[in-house]
């Protein structure tokens, strides 16, 4: 039980910190969805709320064309990649899309 709330604990970490570089990459809205069901996932950790964030997450990754989650990159003021920050993101990505699979 303290791995599985470990666990959790790192997801809603991982899922906050990639709602802040959502908003970097101009998708605000979706990063205030991840912050939100972040939240939920923080107060309630029973199977039901884990299977819907799984659900959420999965959803927010189908769609996969220009525009998308994965086609995005965190810029710089001048408009040039922050590779750090992009790396962060894209392994935040990763990470999230395992969560997802770990049913």
């Amino acid at each position: 039980m303290a791995d599985s709330l470990d666990s959790l604990d790192s997801v809603v970490r991982n899922m906050s910190r990639f709602a802040e570089l959502l908003s970097l990459v101009g998708l605000r809205e979706l990063g205030k969805g991840y912050m939100e069901e972040a939240e939920k996932l923080d107060r309630d950790r029973s199977e039901p709320v884990v299977a819907a964030t799984r659900d959420w997450i999965r959803e927010t990754f189908t769609y996969q064309g220009s525009g998308s989650i994965p086609d995005r990159y965190v810029a710089k003021k001048d408009g040039s990649a922050d590779l750090p920050l992009t790396t962060e993101y894209h392994e935040l990505m990763h990470v999230l899309g395992a969560f997802v699979e770990d049913r």
